[in-house]
């Protein structure tokens, strides 16, 4: 037998090989389908705001993050495979800490905690990696009111050695609006009749608007806390903020596959 004979007879076995699995690819391709549904989930975890100050003065304070909870419910609309887009009613706690020594003498602290209600519209950018496993980024807007909170002020052997104010009587901005974006990944696992969702992830929330109100500019509130209180400039409420989310993707019976039984396996389809 000649190396000519040899040669076909190899690629001959190659090919029948190839096409003997080519039969299956149906079948695998029906097990991990990217056929999206839109999911609802609850979400949990911790913000770690701060306040930044576009005044020079004040930016060369010690400031420091705060720990606070962040929860929220959300719905997740795919557009397709690498997009969707996920509506969520959030809240959250902002605001930041500072402490100062004053006068190499006076010790100031100065704490304001904000409790927000957010509208927020992340859009989501998923890696088809596997249906079961992705890795995503996230960009979108983030808005926000106020609806309590304390800003507290010790300042011992001052003239107003301390004071606490209920946010709501307070002259704060009660409107937050600004951008969140980050990255996280995605599971889905398969028990019957439902598909859970579980996402982590990780983001910053930047604020885009001045947290002192009006009448700060306009003079007609006097700050309590006047060494650290420059109402010339902007104060911001920046954070990082982690998230775990559960979702749910309810059965959906796949009626083709229950017609035909393909490969025996009727419980294929499922949402991912």
């Amino acid at each position: 037998m000649t190396k000519k004979h040899l040669l076909f007879l190899f690629m001959l076995y190659v090919i029948l090989n190839l096409s003997a699995q080519e039969v299956q690819l149906p079948s695998y391709t029906l097990k991990v389908n990217y056929n999206e549904k839109m999911f609802f989930g609850l979400k949990g975890g911790i913000n770690m705001p701060r306040l930044y100050y576009t005044n020079k003065h004040l930016q060369d304070l010690p400031h420091n993050f705060m720990i606070s909870p962040s929860f929220g419910a959300f719905a997740e609309v795919p557009f397709s495979t690498m997009l969707s887009i996920a509506p969520e009613l959030n809240y959250q706690q902002k605001g930041g800490a500072t402490s100062y020594l004053y006068e190499q003498y006076y010790h100031v602290s100065y704490q304001l905690n904000a409790h927000y209600i957010s509208v927020r519209f992340p859009l989501n950018c998923y890696a088809p990696i596997h249906p079961s496993f992705r890795p995503y980024l996230f960009l979108g807007p983030d808005m926000g009111y106020v609806i309590a909170g304390r800003i507290t002020l010790s300042q011992p052997g001052l003239e107003i050695p301390g004071s606490e104010v209920v946010i709501n009587n307070s002259n704060v901005n009660r409107v937050y609006i600004g951008a969140l974006c980050g990255a996280g990944l995605r599971f889905n696992v398969e028990l019957p009749q439902i598909t859970l969702v579980i996402k982590t992830d990780a983001a910053l929330n930047w604020g885009l608007i001045d947290t002192f109100s009006r009448a700060d500019h306009d003079d007609t509130a006097t700050p309590t806390n006047v060494n650290a209180y420059h109402i010339h400039d902007k104060r911001l409420s920046r954070g990082f903020e982690i998230h775990l989310s559960i979702g749910y993707v309810p059965y959906i019976k796949d009626d083709i596959c229950d017609h035909f039984g393909y490969f025996g396996n009727k419980n294929v389809g499922y949402g991912w």
